[in-house]
């Protein structure tokens, strides 16, 4: 029994109990990760080496209903209470997917949709790195707003930049008096990873940076060709939060060789 993530698809691989291997797979009938993409689900047939079987029975999953882009998660559990009834001696988990991971393919206007949109809901800490940073807008508010908001509900905001911030932003971020004393800010010349970890449960590594045309809701006319992943997966979070703990701890600092470019550096 086991998992497998593949962008844009969610894999469950298990025995039946007996000598079968199967696969429950939920994926998208349109390669779209969109609110209105349908998704689906079905049981395919493995050989001995958890291989597809050329010809091998493939059982589709039925459902009361579409489950779209969004309710992936229901998709999941739904498709794991069918599998059970379907192969009772198989010990499947019924109703919980906490260990399964999800892994998305995030390109241009999707940041906003699927990677700023998180941010409100943060419970406990959002880590942000960036090479640029620049004002960002949320709707009407700037997005230093959020984290200013973040930060007076009690959870920890840290932020890695490479360089200093323009005017517009800097007028923003005097706008909201409790970054002065909330925001752990730090500033690295050396960073140019693109990092966002929520909750340490969720992470986003990419090449867009904490500006308008790169993550946040400029036009699709105008912004940045962006490209990133989405995961829940531990190992691939926990590698990001190393990275960027690695340069947040100043663990880089002692043999760094462009200290003399560092106005602000993280150890002294």
């Amino acid at each position: 029994m086991g998992f497998a993530p593949y962008l844009g698809e969610w894999n469950y691989y298990f025995s039946d109990g007996k000598d079968g291997h199967w696969r429950i797979t939920c994926s998208p009938d349109v390669w779209s990760l969109s609110d209105y993409c349908v998704w689906n689900a079905k049981i395919i047939e493995l050989n001995d080496d958890w291989d597809d079987i050329y010809m091998g029975k493939e059982l589709p999953l039925a459902f009361p209903r579409h489950y779209l882009g969004g309710e992936e998660e229901n998709l999941k559990n739904a498709a794991l209470a069918k599998a059970f009834k379907m192969f009772p001696d198989a010990g499947l988990p019924v109703n919980s997917v906490s260990l399964h991971t999800m892994t998305q393919y995030i390109a241009d206007e999707a940041h906003f949709k699927e990677v700023i949109a998180r941010v409100p809901n943060v419970k406990r800490s959002l880590w942000i790195g960036t090479a640029d940073i620049k004002d960002l807008y949320v709707g009407d508010r700037p997005f230093l707003g959020l984290l200013a908001d973040l930060i007076s509900k009690g959870r920890e905001v840290r932020l890695i930049h490479a360089k200093e911030p323009g005017p517009n932003f800097r007028e923003d971020f005097d706008r909201y008096p409790v970054l002065f004393t909330g925001l752990e800010r730090v500033l690295c010349p050396r960073v140019h990873f693109k990092i966002l970890v929520f909750d340490a449960k969720v992470a986003y590594f990419g090449s867009a940076n904490l500006t308008g045309a790169g993550i946040g809701m400029k036009s699709t006319r105008t912004r940045n060709f962006e490209a990133g992943i989405l995961t829940d997966d531990p190992a691939l979070v926990e590698a990001a939060m190393n990275q960027f703990d690695a340069v947040w701890a100043g663990f880089k600092c002692k043999e760094c060789g462009r200290k003399k470019f560092c106005g602000d550096p993280i150890i002294k």
